[in-house]
């Protein structure tokens, strides 16, 4: 009798070790291969700086270049045709964002969740999403826009932005309010 409960336990225990069929259900993503918090990011196109930053968090996907970041501050330097401020301003913009998606390869990327770009003019611009084509330079906005410049307000339904030139253009419905800005 004692060799019983003995066998017994040694089969409960086997079975217990032994894998569990996997339920089918929906696929989950592999984790990411390279995971950074508190990253700095820098972008050259030949020796030229094209974008630096950083974010909070920074996850990447080696075998597609997919990348995404978490609070996301990206720094885009003054283009090639930039109008030049009044003294004592500088050009170039700064980019901040909740969500930062992007693929390396296609040099494309979304920022979400509550977009904000300052210019070194003092415009501030608010979406809550853009895109991004590094490719051309382009920034597009189809979900609204409100801008707030030194003496004017700005509203508009989407909006394109070169960093090229810095130059934004408009479109839709479009609000100005000239004078305080408030």
């Amino acid at each position: 009798m004692p060799r019983l409960p003995a066998a017994s336990l040694a089969v409960l225990m086997l079975a217990a070790c032994t894998p569990r069929p996997r339920e089918e259900g929906p696929q989950e993503q592999p984790p990411p291969q390279v995971v950074l918090h508190g990253a700095r990011l820098e972008s050259y196109q030949g020796e030229q700086l094209t974008l630096s930053g950083t974010a909070e968090r920074l996850t990447y996907q080696r075998a597609g270049g997919d990348v995404q970041g978490t609070n996301a501050v990206l720094k885009v330097p003054p283009g090639q045709g930039a109008v030049k401020g009044p003294a004592g301003t500088s050009g170039g913009m700064v980019v901040r964002a909740p969500n930062m998606e992007g693929n390396l390869a296609s040099k494309q990327l979304v920022a979400s969740g509550g977009v904000v770009i300052r210019t070194g003019e003092g415009m501030v611009v608010e979406t809550p999403r853009l895109t991004y084509d590094a490719t051309t330079g382009q920034a597009r906005g189809n979900e609204g826009v409100t801008v707030k410049g030194p003496d004017y307000r700005l509203r508009s339904d989407r909006f394109e932005l070169s960093t090229q030139d810095e130059t934004f253009i408009f479109d839709g419905s479009v609000e100005t309010v000239l004078g305080a800005a408030e």
